[in-house]
């Protein structure tokens, strides 16, 4: 359900690291829908029955069952593969577009979308 290279795994557990993150159990879950789609939380957390665990070297990927159904898994990229933007999340699935920009009233961008970041 998780798939991440050498080079990102790196960089995400440098991120823990760097964060005094006590424990590696990483939730990741559904925090809302923006602009550009769908954005995503990543905390600690502890799993339960609802969940998928994906242990990955050190890290114990959370991801509840129904998110990782609706979105196929998720792919933690690198600084590098993510544009220079940081270590990034992406969905295996993209949600279908609803062909108003995610639900933003203006052409371009959030200008005029109530909600987004």
């Amino acid at each position: 359900m998780i798939f991440i290279n050498e080079t990102a795994y790196k960089e995400f557990k440098e991120l823990l690291d760097e964060a005094n993150v006590e424990s590696y159990n990483i939730r990741i879950d559904l925090d809302r829908y923006g602009c550009n789609g769908p954005i995503f939380g990543v905390y600690p957390g502890e799993a339960t029955e609802d969940d998928d665990v994906d242990t990955i070297n050190e890290v114990n990927f959370i991801v509840n069952k129904a998110v990782n159904k609706e979105f196929g898994g998720f792919i933690i990229v690198s600084n590098e593969e993510n544009g220079g933007q940081g270590v990034g999340l992406k969905p295996i699935v993209q949600p279908a577009s609803t062909g108003d920009n995610g639900g933003c009233k203006s052409g371009g961008g959030c200008g005029g979308c109530t909600g987004c970041n």
